[in-house]
């Protein structure tokens, strides 16, 4: 669909809904309970669900039939080749989760299907176009029949959220480590600069689904993961290392012919 953007001229809009597993009813027949959040409590007394909740088993399956159902009562149906594309008249949707990517030829159809499904009770939030998806940007030579994509857009969230924005760092080609990453008890604590944890999984997208990281690297970045509950100060220099890496390569591309 991304291609397909491109080469038809496509408008598209991405589109999450907000709180997605509170949406959907609790399944008729099924009695689930639960405590009273604090401040609220009564001796005795336990809520009653009347809708799902995160942390249910059913939540997923309960939200995507409320999904489907939503989809279809503003005129899209189901595709019988991939479950997740929707198709309408004039608008087409893949859903992954609670996120929604529209595409049509004019961009007044995708706001009159957005605005149909908030009325039907769906909470979605707009946010940028299909090529603000994990920051991927595509753009097509006609001369020469290339088009192409860049993941720059991710890679400047690394950068900024570790702080290698400030134009004086220099980039480096092979910063990691050779030794291994293991639990460090006695180590100092981790960096507090960032959050550990959302480095470390977009670090994870890059190195699994672009070339963007060396192969030596994805090794590193695929250890940090086991150190996320309880991370030390070296975790947190290591991340800032192989981010590094990501100052020179940024506007690295992947070439395909339409």
């Amino acid at each position: 669909m991304l291609i397909l953007e491109v080469l038809l001229g496509l408008k598209s809009k991405q589109s999450n809904i907000t709180a997605a597993f509170v949406h959907a009813d609790v399944e008729k027949g099924k009695n689930i309970y639960v405590e009273m959040p604090r401040g609220f409590k009564k001796q005795g007394k336990v809520l009653k669900l009347k809708k799902t909740l995160y942390g249910l088993s059913q939540s997923p399956t309960a939200f995507w039939f409320y999904l489907m159902e939503k989809m279809n009562l503003c005129g899209m149906g189901q595709s019988t080749f991939d479950l997740c594309l929707f198709i309408g008249v004039k608008v087409m949707c893949i859903c992954y989760v609670d996120d929604l990517i529209f595409w049509a030829l004019d961009e007044s159809d995708i706001n009159e299907l957005v605005d149909q499904l908030i009325s039907a009770g769906v909470a979605l939030e707009q946010e940028s176009d299909a090529a603000g998806f994990l920051g991927v940007r595509m753009e097509i030579d006609l001369a020469t029949g290339l088009m192409e994509l860049k993941q720059t857009g991710l890679i400047d969230i690394v950068i900024e959220t570790i702080g290698l924005d400030i134009g004086t760092t220099l980039g480096k080609l092979t910063p990691a480590e050779a030794k291994p990453l293991v639990t460090d008890v006695a180590g100092d604590a981790a960096l507090g600069d960032f959050s550990y944890s959302s480095v470390v999984g977009m670090l994870l997208y890059l190195a699994g689904y672009t070339n963007l990281i060396f192969p030596t690297q994805s090794i590193v970045v695929l250890g940090t993961c086991f150190v996320q509950e309880d991370p030390m100060s070296w975790h947190s220099i290591e991340l800032v290392d192989i981010s590094r890496q990501l100052v020179i390569v940024a506007f690295s591309c992947i070439l395909q012919k339409s």
